[in-house]
């Protein structure tokens, strides 16, 4: 099997299913919806005239919504050890990486559509106004969080911890994407541009690299391990 043939079966296989169950998109959706809510009426607004929290409050709903997706990804395999399966094939591993890894930015990306509608209706900021220049921002932190978010949440077949694990390992290391995407999305949604925003966009775009190649690269060895 070649490599982008694998990358677009796995892709597929991902979208089918979850356009059968909708059980990842809308449980992140909800638990989404729920950190934004707790937000929004937990957070003293007047207090904080001038200070614009819906950047922060997004990718904080996206980093814990975000957990919740990729714990789900490797679920579907455990049945029948057809995941063990898919291992033995010949297809190449980083092939079926970088589809699963596709498939949870796709999840997320509808998830974030979503929260920048409850964003504008609660707390006041022109999110939607600014979406055609948040697009890439939401784009570029997504595939950051998906890609290193994809690759340990496979550790969680191999061990007893799972979620813990996940946790432990997932938010330290996605910390610059996260936070580089909260800072460019609030220079965005405050009226700066892309140039404007150009400082957290480049380390950003580093950090995707890194987190992609190195995906790619370790998938296969921790698994086989």
């Amino acid at each position: 099997m070649s490599f982008l043939f694998t990358v677009a079966t796995t892709l597929s296989k991902e979208l089918k299913v979850e356009w059968r169950s909708k059980e990842i998109v809308l449980s992140s959706a909800l638990f989404a919806l729920l950190v934004v809510l707790l937000c929004a009426f937990t957070l003293d607004l007047p207090t904080l005239a001038g200070r614009p929290v819906s950047a922060g409050v997004l990718w904080l709903a996206v980093a814990l919504s975000g957990m919740l997706a990729l714990s789900r990804t490797y679920e579907r395999e455990k049945g029948f050890d057809a995941f063990r399966a898919l291992l033995m094939t010949p297809a190449p591993k980083s092939g079926v990486y970088l589809g699963k890894t596709l498939a949870v930015c796709l999840y997320l990306l509808t998830v974030e559509l979503v929260l920048c509608l409850v964003l504008e209706l609660f707390f006041h900021e022109p999110v939607l106004r600014a979406l055609p220049r948040l697009l890439p921002v939401l784009v570029l932190g997504t595939v950051g969080y998906a890609a290193v978010g994809t690759l340990f949440s496979a550790m969680q077949l191999r061990t007893t911890l799972k979620d813990l694990l996940l946790g432990v390992i997932l938010y330290p290391l996605a910390s610059p994407v996260l936070i580089s995407a909260a800072k460019a999305s609030q220079i965005i949604i405050d009226g700066g541009s892309l140039v404007d925003a150009a400082d957290p966009l480049k380390l950003l775009i580093v950090a995707d690299v890194l987190f992609v190649v190195a995906g790619l690269w370790l998938f296969g060895p921790l698994l086989e391990e």
